[in-house]
């Protein structure tokens, strides 16, 4: 997880003294405030924890089998290797981190299969014997002149088309139509990227594993100086929503798989309880 961290001040006397404002963001948290600023809340300002899903073990395990999977020889990097790496990395992750996920080994079973065949379509649209990544899982924290970025960028390699930063999703694609706004994060990537190295990358790519789907699109400066500029108005936007205690809801299609419903004032019910 990449948190949001808060630093407390009391040099404002109309800010309460027990405002905690940003001292980082990462690209994760900016897009929950996008898409909701009350779940940025529970999840950043609250530090409300959400029950783990076979879908977030799924992610996580998956990407660290696939970090290793690049500290092999290339020729070794095969498939029944990667289903190798992703059940040692199950292992390592399920005593600590899900230790309840499943009821049942049956059902812990039937996840490991399907976690294996989404697994499978990686090499339908990436051959990792020809790739040597630059990077892998690359720890960014950068002072954007004021603004304190913090996140873990899962890939960046040198291609024919340029320098492309990576990430892989096990989640389902987006239409076509909406692929933009999985872009949001990886632009801040490259941001970060081009601030650190004062080279711009070339595109950034999304690996959606079930599917599989491959989104490719290219980046330049003109983007990412609109980035940098988002992000400056998103910081301060979150500032104010912290020092006002002002965090509203946004409802879409996304609350039927946000884990707050239960406490969200867009769910709340004035209903008497049955007596």
């Amino acid at each position: 997880m990449e948190p949001v961290t808060t630093t407390s001040t009391d040099t404002n006397l109309d800010r309460p003294k027990e405002a905690r404002l940003l001292a980082t963001l990462s690209p994760s948290r900016a897009s929950d405030f996008k898409q909701c600023p009350q779940m940025f809340k529970f999840k950043s300002i609250d530090k409300i924890e959400s029950p783990p899903t076979v879908y977030q073990a799924r992610g996580t395990t998956a990407h660290l089998a696939l970090q290793r999977l690049f500290d092999l020889p290339g020729p070794e990097r095969e498939p029944q290797r990667l289903y190798d790496l992703f059940r040692a990395a199950w292992m390592e992750l399920k005593e600590e981190e899900y230790p309840t996920l499943f009821e049942s080994v049956d059902d812990e079973r039937a996840w490991g299969i399907e976690s294996l065949n989404v697994l499978a379509n990686y090499f339908s649209v990436e051959d990792p014997r020809s790739l040597e990544p630059l990077d892998r899982e690359l720890d960014m924290l950068e002072d954007l002149d004021g603004i304190v970025i913090r996140g873990i960028l899962d890939r960046m390699e040198e291609t024919t088309d340029g320098l492309i930063i990576t990430d892989y999703k096990t989640g389902k694609a987006p239409p076509e139509r909406f692929a933009d706004k999985a872009f949001f994060a990886l632009r801040i990537y490259a941001l970060l990227i081009r601030h650190r190295t004062g080279v711009t990358p070339d595109g950034l790519k999304l690996i959606y594993l079930t599917g599989p789907t491959v989104y490719q699109v290219p980046v330049d400066d003109e983007q990412l100086d609109s980035m940098d500029t988002q992000l400056r108005e998103l910081w301060d936007t979150i500032n104010t929503a912290i020092t006002t205690d002002s965090f509203p809801t946004q409802t879409s299609r996304l609350c039927d798989w946000c884990s707050y419903q239960d406490i969200c004032p867009a769910f709340a019910t004035d209903d008497p309880e049955p007596s």
